[in-house]
């Protein structure tokens, strides 16, 4: 078990904490992390689940859309609760969606990425795929619908902006051609490899530069978020998939996933928007941190779920 840790968690926080010392030494110029955001989120992301799903065989891809049930409920759970602590806290409407997107998703572009490959190895980011894509669908379209309705803007633009997004596009594009079982050509496997592979290291040391900008402030965001990202939502999780009896393997995989800090795409949103950076900075730093302690029991967790 020891072993296993070590080897899983290792990789992760080395390269989060290189770009953490890279950020606070000035090596690279933590000001500009929207560029590498914008690639993560835009560009590798999407392109890695991509590719993990088009060249996957329809039998898994069905066994892991089994979970779905479990996600949205999860998501949805995690997403009212965050509505109704910001409402009697006081927060403003955008302050309100940008942390509830920060501690609503995992950082599965960083972490979550980073940790599948090296517990599982490739072929793995299937799982994240799927979560990441019912996150999208619920608490980022929740995210930018509130930000369009704040603004001004209208709900119907807000809705299509949210779902014609790379993020969420591309996974879905790849779910149609691997269900209908049309092989995608080799060369665009070998052309897009490049920018998949990139992912988990760029995601993981871009968290660690996010973090080197933000200062640790114990604050009632910042334990309400390390509460709900790094305790309930695995735990519910959990109860949710012994409910719904899924394959062991399964199980595991949603734990470790759900186990996963606070992402950090609210807290660029928050540096645009100059609003909220003290809420969606402070849970980002707190759940990280905390993650230290709480990855390896749901990582535990989940290799006794999965079983020998």
């Amino acid at each position: 078990m020891f072993q296993i840790l070590l080897f899983s968690l290792a990789p992760v926080f080395f390269v989060i904490g290189l770009g953490f010392v890279a950020g606070r030494r000035r090596w690279v110029d933590a000001s500009a992390t929207g560029m590498l955001g914008a690639f993560v989120a835009q560009f590798a992301l999407p392109i890695a689940l991509f590719l993990a799903i088009v060249t996957a065989p329809r039998s898994l891809l069905t066994a892991e859309l089994a979970p779905t049930a479990a996600y949205v409920a999860t998501f949805a759970a995690m997403l009212g609760l965050t509505l109704l602590v910001s409402r009697r806290w006081g927060l403003t409407p955008i302050t309100t969606a940008l942390f509830a997107q920060t501690v609503g998703i995992p950082n599965l572009g960083g972490i979550g990425l980073g940790l599948f490959q090296a517990l599982e190895g490739p072929g793995s980011e299937v799982t994240l795929a799927v979560a990441n894509l019912v996150g999208t669908l619920t608490v980022t379209l929740y995210c930018f619908v509130r930000l369009e309705m704040q603004g001004g803007g209208h709900i119907g633009r807000a809705v299509g902006a949210a779902l014609v997004k790379p993020m969420t596009i591309l996974p879905v594009l790849g779910f149609v051609i691997a269900f209908a079982e049309v092989p995608f050509p080799a060369l665009g496997i070998a052309v897009l490899k490049p920018l998949a592979q990139a992912t988990g290291g760029v995601g993981l040391f871009l968290t660690g530069v996010i973090l080197s900008t933000q200062p640790l402030r114990l604050s009632r965001t910042s334990l309400f978020a390390v509460a709900l990202s790094n305790v309930l939502r695995p735990a519910l999780a959990l109860a949710l998939c012994l409910l719904l009896s899924l394959p062991p393997a399964i199980e595991a995989r949603i734990v470790v996933a759900m186990a996963i800090p606070a992402g950090f795409v609210g807290t660029i949103l928050s540096a645009i928007y100059r609003e909220g950076t003290a809420e969606s900075g402070g849970a980002l730093v707190a759940t990280t941190v905390a993650s230290l302690v709480t990855l390896p029991i749901w990582i535990t967790v989940a290799v006794w779920l999965a079983g020998p």
